[in-house]
């Protein structure tokens, strides 16, 4: 019986070693805690959304959001777009903010884990998966595009080929964070082009987060011009409206410069 205690203990501390620590908070993590983020920090998916643009929605019978009443989805940019949470929660900012501007390239794998668990089926639909291109000179600055990140750890759980279609065009010292639906709009439009083959084929494009759209919009209107048959979006995280809800550090002109440090 002691043999195999021992054995159980030291099969316990190979798939759960000591010191390693919630990607959050810090705090050690326990046997319990199988995803690199603690009891205490984890959050439930999403579970009632807008059926087209994937923002949260807070009364049960409702199937869209306000903006997506008023368009015609079956002309929109993207098809659908969906996310597993709020960036409106803490644990959830807090770990898109590492990941973003942290210098922790490594956080992808564990939000690419909960992509594909929220999204498998939609995932699985897919011809390929692409991601939102950063501008070469902010890539260099960053030394890595989060959006990449996360779709490559997508691509290596569910075996589908990821596929640079896209490339960032213009580069600002400002960023679009700051603005609203129609000025981000106007902010990002023009500021992609095109550089794959989409033609008959269904699209997956992953950013980090769903904020007003605009970007995730200029890129599928890109991929839709291209013939796509069809283009997804799948995103960590989705705003609640059409307001700021992040906040980007490399931005000298953003006023939200405390907003997202605690």
């Amino acid at each position: 019986m002691k043999a195999i205690s021992l054995m159980k203990k030291y099969i316990s501390h190979m798939l759960y070693p000591e010191n390693i620590t919630c990607a959050i908070c810090g705090k050690e993590l326990d046997e319990s805690s199988r995803d690199g983020i603690c009891r205490d920090c984890s959050v439930p998916f999403l579970s009632h959304a807008c059926e087209h643009c994937g923002r949260a929605l807070k009364n049960a019978g409702q199937k869209f959001c306000e903006s997506c009443l008023y368009i015609d989805r079956e002309n929109d940019r993207f098809d659908k777009a969906v996310a597993p949470y709020r960036y409106a929660d803490e644990s959830v900012h807090k770990l898109v903010w590492k990941l973003k501007y942290g210098g922790n390239p490594n956080y992808a794998k564990i939000m690419a884990r909960k992509m594909t668990e929220f999204a498998k089926d939609l995932i699985d639909s897919c011809d390929c998966i692409t991601y939102v291109p950063l501008h070469r000179k902010k890539e260099r600055k960053r030394t890595y595009n989060q959006s990449e990140r996360l779709a490559y750890y997508i691509a290596e759980l569910t075996e589908k080929p990821v596929e640079c279609l896209l490339r960032k065009t213009a580069y600002s010292e400002s960023s679009a964070t700051s603005l609203g639906k129609n000025e981000r709009a106007d902010f990002i439009r023009g500021t992609f082009e095109l550089t794959g083959d989409v033609r008959k084929r269904k699209i997956l494009l992953i950013d980090d987060v769903l904020t007003t759209g605009a970007t995730a919009g200029e890129c599928s209107k890109l991929l839709k011009e291209g013939k796509a048959s069809a283009v997804y979006v799948l995103t960590f995280a989705t705003s609640d409206g059409d307001g700021q809800v992040t906040y980007d550090p490399e931005d000298k002109n953003n006023i939200m410069k405390d907003f997202f440090k605690k």
